[in-house]
């Protein structure tokens, strides 16, 4: 007898600050239509497999626009979504950092006041602990993190294909 399981059941997302800024612009929470999405990446989130790093969410907290939907959100769910860069992590970005210091991976803006960005942790996150990572930055550039992501052998999505892997869709009414 051969026991089947699903490996979808097993996959740990980790989601950049553009994923996150794009699930929340695209499919607002507040909009019914979309409830199903965060039903279940809430539900994710509760089995530690919808996930961020403190470099994320100090991103999110750091924006002084008028939405705030994300900070309240990420403040809600902090316990079980955000986990902390551990040593591993950090050291696992130092080639990272390294290779894409000059390709324009790097925000100038940030650089030229010494703040760390979020992309290289994340990838060396995904990396160490095998995750899938969710980002709405372009598939296509080199200097920019589906492309780093692939080179250090991490798997990259975005929001779409994450519902796709997800098997989530929205449906017309039966009439």
């Amino acid at each position: 007898m051969q026991i089947g399981f699903d490996d979808k059941d097993n996959i740990v997302y980790v989601i950049d600050t553009s994923g996150l800024i794009k699930l929340e612009s695209t499919f607002p929470k507040d909009n019914i239509t979309f409830y199903a999405i965060w039903e279940e990446i809430e539900e994710l989130v509760i089995k530690s497999q919808f996930i961020t790093i403190d470099f994320v969410e100090s991103e999110i907290n750091d924006y002084e626009g008028d939405r705030d939907f994300l900070k309240k959100w990420i403040k809600r769910w902090k316990s079980r979504f955000v986990f902390a860069t551990n040593e591993e992590v950090l050291n696992t970005a130092i080639p990272i950092v390294n290779e894409e210091y000059n390709t324009g991976f790097f925000d100038s803006k940030k650089q030229a006041i010494g703040k760390d960005e979020a992309d290289p942790y994340l990838i060396a996150y995904c990396k160490v602990n095998n995750c899938t990572l969710i980002t709405n930055e372009n598939k296509n550039k080199p200097n920019k993190i589906p492309k780093v992501s692939e080179k250090n052998g991490v798997k990259c999505i975005d929001i779409y294909d994450f519902l796709i892997e997800r098997e989530l869709k929205m449906e017309r009414k039966k009439r």
